[in-house]
């Protein structure tokens, strides 16, 4: 089992799997650290392609790629809201320039979630259905906002969540990074992090199978690598239908917070 990246008082843990289903690998994502120095805060992202096998990966390395690039150039000081939308027009206009000069990528997309984490705030930025939770004492606050079908109809109020959570058409989104989709309108969202605060960035491929109840035991439970890895885990346990992808990141001295093992373990009794 890997461990954790360290830069300053952060731990960093990632993983990226196939899952149980899939014939290939669609997720993609990054951990993005500054050099010594005054630089930028360090930059998470993670992606999830869609487009058919080779469509799907294509679109989901172009979105990271085009975040690398970015952020190599990046000068303080820095706006990160506006970066982040930088960041997610140059993705979307590499997987335009992509398509375009292939026809077998024409039906090319991707989902795209990321998040500047400085001392004491987060920014993030989402389009599509990927998520950024904020996991603050016993809260699962979620940062992102899906731009899914029956997520609009909920924010309409013509679902209710639970009607969503079953829905036939709860997989269709209604904005993504697109070759076929002229222009994108970003979710953004910034947050105090507090001391004690864990981040966590996410594919449907967790979100979609694994409850928030095992996400929020697992990352207060382990150091960020290890939750990672047993959120993969119990995401192929409960069947692994999709590619699975998760970031977690909090700091290292942060007081320790008593899980919910125990609730979670019994919830089925």
């Amino acid at each position: 089992m890997s461990a954790s990246t360290l830069f300053g008082d952060l731990l960093i843990g990632a993983a990226c799997d196939i899952g149980r289903k899939r014939k290939s690998n669609q997720d993609a994502l990054t951990v993005l650290l500054p050099n010594e120095g005054i630089s930028p805060p360090p930059l998470l992202a993670l992606a999830d392609g869609m487009g058919g096998h080779n469509g799907g990966e294509t679109a989901s390395r172009l979105v990271i790629e085009a975040f690398r690039e970015e952020y190599a150039h990046l000068q303080p000081p820095l706006d990160a809201p506006q970066t982040l939308q930088r960041c997610v027009q140059r993705a979307h206009e590499s997987i335009q320039a992509g398509a375009a000069s292939d026809q077998s990528l024409k039906g090319m997309g991707s989902t795209v979630v990321a998040a500047f984490l400085s001392n004491d705030r987060v920014d993030a930025i989402n389009v599509g259905d990927s998520r950024a939770y904020l996991l603050r004492g016993e809260q699962v606050i979620q940062l992102s906002a899906d731009q899914s079908w029956v997520m609009d109809q909920v924010r309409a109020g013509r679902l209710t969540l639970e009607q969503a959570r079953r829905h036939r058409k709860r997989n269709h989104l209604s904005m993504s990074l697109s070759a076929n989709r002229p222009t994108i309108t970003p979710m953004l969202k910034s947050e105090t992090f507090e001391r004690d605060d864990i981040l966590l960035l996410c594919s449907d491929g967790l979100w979609g199978v694994v409850p928030e109840a095992f996400i929020w035991a697992a990352s207060n439970e382990f150091e960020p690598q290890q939750a990672a890895e047993k959120l993969v885990t119990l995401a192929n346990q409960s069947g692994g239908k999709d590619n699975i992808s998760v970031i977690i990141a909090r700091r290292q001295n942060r007081q320790s917070v008593k899980t919910m093992q125990d609730d979670v373990t019994g919830a089925g009794e």
